[in-house]
């Protein structure tokens, strides 16, 4: 025998699912290209999580495929020499192999984006998926925030360039931009400690759907300041760091207008 309880919560599902699909819910035609060219690139850009080891500077047959195909278009149709990888070839590294795979991504993502058009004309929105798209990218960020801000507050990421006796010996002048930098961010371990912080309290809060606004409202300060700092001093993750504050503006649209009412 079903329950009353059983039935109304039956009848809330298949409302919610038809109301999703009903024409005053149904998105314009701007909107769903938007979306269709957005999902494609970040499933492309985040593969292989999360059925990696959790790591994104891990070696998988995804990323090494695409190393390979990226360094093949760069040699026999960009006529560009590949850049020689001094670490495990990973996903989006800041080489020429790196643009060349975002390259890939973004007229991927652009195909599937026309070849979706084509086979789902009629469906008025994709609410259910977007959800399901904001939840792959939430965990993926709140990772990635996690590792980062771990370093910074076990004060690990910046070991290396501690102005120690070789350190402070060096010219200045022969210091590297992003030498500059990392003795900066060294020198100091309450400041590293404190962004740090600020990266896994961000993280932490991206793993609750109530508290995803704030996260990413807070990751998307912090990788504002990271992807700066990335550009200006030439660190070697300048487009992997702009991916994640870009995960971070994504899981800040659908609050946009009321984020405007607030600050605005």
């Amino acid at each position: 025998m079903t329950t009353p309880s059983l039935v109304h919560g039956i009848g809330n599902t298949a409302f919610s699912a038809a109301s999703c699909q009903s024409p005053s819910n149904a998105w314009s035609f701007a909107h769903r290209i938007v979306f269709r060219f957005v999902f494609s690139f970040i499933v492309l850009a985040l593969l292989p999580f999360p059925f990696g080891s959790g790591s994104f500077y891990e070696t998988t047959l995804y990323q090494r495929m695409w190393f390979a195909a990226a360094a093949w278009i760069c040699t026999h149709t960009l006529h560009l020499s590949p850049t020689p990888s001094v670490a495990v070839p990973y996903t989006l590294g800041d080489s020429i192999i790196g643009y060349v795979e975002l390259l890939c991504f973004v007229v991927l993502a652009a195909l599937a984006t026309i070849a979706w058009m084509l086979v789902d004309r009629t469906r008025p929105n994709y609410h259910m998926l977007h959800e399901w798209l904001r939840i792959y990218a939430r965990y993926a960020l709140a990772f990635a925030m996690l590792g980062y801000g771990m370093d910074k507050v076990f004060a690990l990421q910046f070991n290396w360039s501690l102005p120690g006796p070789g350190r402070l010996a060096e010219p200045l002048g022969n210091y590297s931009p992003m030498a500059v930098l990392w003795t900066f961010m060294g020198y100091s371990k309450p400041y590293t400690i404190f962004t740090g912080v600020g990266e896994v309290i961000g993280g932490v809060l991206l793993f609750f759907r109530r508290t995803t606004t704030l996260g990413a409202l807070i990751v998307c300060g912090m990788m504002a300041n990271v992807v700066a700092l990335n550009f200006s001093y030439d660190v070697g993750v300048k487009i992997f760091s702009s991916l994640l504050l870009f995960l971070a503006m994504f899981l800040l649209v659908p609050d946009l207008r009321r984020l405007m009412n607030v600050f605005i």
